[in-house]
């Protein structure tokens, strides 16, 4: 009896070591997997969590133009129209080359990947427009329009897009236009979607807008995003507010830099300390980020953004027929504005203060006037000066011109650059009419 209990108990301390063995080892075997597992994961997280390599769009700063010319040149051939650009300026000529030689040679040949022959169509046409030329890049719309046939409407098209570094020549790629932090599939997503949407709207019986079908333009979504996945989302060109990419046949989505300005590089990731032009007065200085100005809209320009005055001057002149009176009278309106353009940078020297504003558009136009059957000189001119703190301007007039700005990209045509302060200042641009003889420079009262 004593021995069966002494063997049993015996055995029970020998089970339970083994078990409390076997125990504590899988207690210390599961720590050291959780241990490792959670390392893994923080090390996940920190892969995905990136740094910011570059700053985004600062909203209230401004930005620089390339001191670049864009000179449009023609080719005619047969069947083909084509005007593209080249440019000048840099001082790297080999680069200057090489971006002159492949934008040349995508005008003259992109038609080619949809018409293999010209004796398939009537005409082909092909434009190249500069689109961007800022913050040491350039960006180029390339389209092309080739008409099948005289009897009917069909056609080929096409848009391409060409973007460079100026620094190497070398193509910006689509993902360089983003900082590393930026979430670039959501912005595609998001962007898509509003592009579509808008593509997709109609007009119902009641004249209200409405979608076709929204299941629709989800699949293309997500068509569009895996083209980016697979690496296809390479035609696009940009603005200084817009992106447009191109895909499939002739779709495209635009990306509002504005809505997604954290995330957008383009406007500093190509600075360089070192100047890259031979001369430094080509391109509009100080404009305002997502704003955009065009030198070759007007006949003369003056802008100027400095520390505490603001100079912003638009001339047009149209003639029907050469006339050395409203040449005249064009170049002594220009040399007056000019002479108070001085005056008020003097008064801005003096008192530093002070904020001045001198905002003007002028044109001068001669032509027949069909009422009183004439011809005449017309000269039109809109616009203000005013004087302001430095607060004041930061606070409540800038503000204005920021805005006015950027809705200029939107407007179309060409804007006369006249800011109303009105609601703000009480102080309205004021308007003026003069009439003359283009004969005899006599000023007439009408």
């Amino acid at each position: 009896m004593f021995k069966t209990t002494k063997s049993k108990l015996i055995f029970v301390v020998i089970f339970s070591i083994i078990c409390i063995s076997i125990t504590i080892c899988l207690i210390i075997y599961k720590n050291i997997d959780i241990k490792d597992g959670n390392e893994k994961t923080l090390g996940d997280i920190e892969e995905n969590i990136k740094k910011k390599d570059v700053q985004g769009i600062d909203l209230d700063g401004t930005y620089d133009q390339n001191d670049i010319k864009c000179e449009q040149r023609k080719y005619s051939k047969e069947k083909t129209e084509v005007e593209y650009c080249q440019i000048s300026g840099l001082k790297n000529q080999t680069i200057q080359d090489k971006i002159n030689k492949e934008i040349e040679h995508v005008a003259l040949n992109c038609y080619k990947e949809k018409v293999p022959s010209l004796d398939e169509v009537v005409n082909i046409a092909v434009n190249v427009w500069n689109t961007g030329n800022f913050a040491n890049t350039m960006s180029f719309s390339v389209q092309y329009y080739a008409k099948i046939s005289d009897d009917s409407e069909e056609f080929y098209q096409g848009t391409k897009g060409l973007n460079y570094d100026l620094n190497t020549g070398e193509k910006i790629t689509i993902d360089k236009i983003f900082t590393s932090d930026a979430p670039i599939e959501n912005i595609l997503r998001k962007s898509a979607y509003y592009s579509l949407l808008q593509d997709k709207t109609e007009d119902n019986l009641n004249g209200e807008l409405v979608i076709r079908d929204y299941g629709e333009i989800e699949d293309e979504v997500v068509e569009f995003i895996n083209l980016y996945k697979r690496g296809k989302l390479s035609e696009f060109y940009y603005t200084p507010r817009y992106i447009e990419i191109f895909y499939g046949e002739n779709k495209n989505v635009t990306i509002d830099m504005k809505e997604f300005s954290e995330y957008i590089a383009i406007y500093n990731r190509y600075l360089t300390s070192s100047n890259l032009y031979e001369e430094n007065n080509i391109g509009f200085k100080n404009l305002y980020t997502l704003s955009n100005r065009y030198a070759d809209s007007y006949y003369y320009s003056n802008y100027q953004k400095e520390n505490n005055y603001f100079i912003d001057i638009s001339v047009n002149f149209q003639e029907e027929s050469e006339n050395e009176f409203s040449k005249k009278l064009l170049k002594d309106k220009i040399k007056a504005i000019e002479k108070e353009i001085e005056n008020v940078k003097t008064l801005a020297t003096k008192n530093s203060n002070n904020f001045y504003i001198l905002n003007y558009y002028m044109s001068v136009y001669t032509g027949q006037d069909w009422e009183i059957k004439q011809r005449m000189t017309d000269y039109y001119e809109r616009g203000n000066s005013y004087e302001m703190t430095k607060h004041d301007f930061e606070e409540n007039i800038e503000p204005i011109i920021i805005k006015y700005s950027r809705e200029l990209e939107d407007s179309g045509g060409i804007p006369d650059n006249v800011y109303d302060f009105s609601e703000t200042l009480k102080i309205e641009p004021q308007e003026t009419k003069e009439y003359y003889n283009p004969e005899t420079g006599e000023k007439l009262v009408i």
